[in-house]
């Protein structure tokens, strides 16, 4: 039992909670463009995050240093996650998406010999089994077929889904890379920063009335959703061990699909929450698998 204040539990929770929320928002500026509402989400986290950096006089802390590159590389990789992640979230639903990204350490099971030159364990090939199983019970074979009838949409939003775990999962490994030169705070200002800038051009291309329609909510959505849940999640699980706290960011999963279906009202099939218990066992396994440091601080803090 670990021996953190509540406080820091409390923080954890409710970061993971707020990065649930992700699908209300995205649900309610459904108006905006995909590559536009990222570009907004991104830009007023980040302006979020830099008052509260120069508020906390932590300005030194975000300062490049070594492997610069892989900082940039980071930004692009960010940014895929993101993209691929939204379309899927709009061309099937949001409990689907959350569930394909946290396929994410399957991918890392897959990779890490590879990347990082660890090998599979046991329990590595267990969350791997787990997760593809959970990936083959949420995915509609029926609704694949009836895709290629009707503009492949469904089609779509899967198979983005299913590039977001990947992308998700080299993220993880490109942020474990890093983690000795950048700490996670200075990670988050910069990979979100170069999203700004990559998503420039398409949020300049939103009409006005569109934009004005909602920018209040676009603020709220990047104040919130992308920095204030961060921070959260980042103070929450720098106290707590790592193992403990890595479980309990599943609470974000969990309650983005009570979301769903309470509140969007998101039709909830058997196979969905079988698939949900297969993939989040698969997560469990595989982030109680890594030591402390190398897996479980990192595993939902990138979007």
């Amino acid at each position: 039992m670990s021996t953190a204040p509540k406080k820091a539990y409390m923080e954890l929770i409710a970061g993971s909670v707020i990065f649930g929320m992700l699908g209300l928002f995205v649900d309610r500026l459904e108006a905006v463009p995909t590559l536009s509402l990222i570009f907004y989400k991104q830009f007023f986290g980040v302006l979020t995050l830099l008052i509260f950096i120069i508020a906390a006089g932590k300005l030194s802390l975000i300062m490049p240093r070594r492997n610069r590159k892989y900082l940039i590389l980071l930004g692009f990789i960010n940014t895929a996650t993101l993209l691929t992640y939204f379309i899927c979230i709009r061309y099937t639903s949001f409990s689907v998406a959350i569930l394909l990204l946290y396929t994410a350490p399957m991918y890392v099971t897959l990779l890490s010999p590879l990347t990082l030159k660890e090998p599979i364990t046991r329990k590595g090939l267990a969350a791997l089994a787990l997760s593809l199983t959970g990936l083959l019970f949420i995915v509609d074979l029926r609704a694949v077929a009836d895709g290629f009838s009707n503009g492949g949409e469904y089609l779509l939003g899967i198979m983005a889904g299913v590039l977001s775990g990947l992308v998700f999962g080299i993220e993880i490994i490109v942020i474990r890379y890093l983690k000795d030169d950048y700490s996670s705070v200075a990670q988050l200002f910069w990979y979100t920063l170069i999203g700004v800038v990559l998503l420039f051009p398409f949020g300049a291309k939103v009409s006005q009335p569109i934009l004005l329609d909602n920018i209040g909510m676009l603020v709220f959505f990047g104040a919130i959703n992308t920095a204030l849940a961060a921070l959260l999640y980042v103070s929450g699980i720098s106290q707590i061990k790592a193992q403990t706290g890595s479980i309990l960011a599943l609470i974000e999963p969990a309650s983005g699909i009570i979301f769903d279906y309470t509140i969007l009202h998101t039709p909830l099939y058997l196979s969905t929450i079988i698939g949900c218990i297969f993939i989040l066992l698969g997560a469990a396994v595989a982030v109680l698998e890594k030591s402390p440091g190398k897996f479980g601080k990192y595993f939902r803090l990138q979007v």
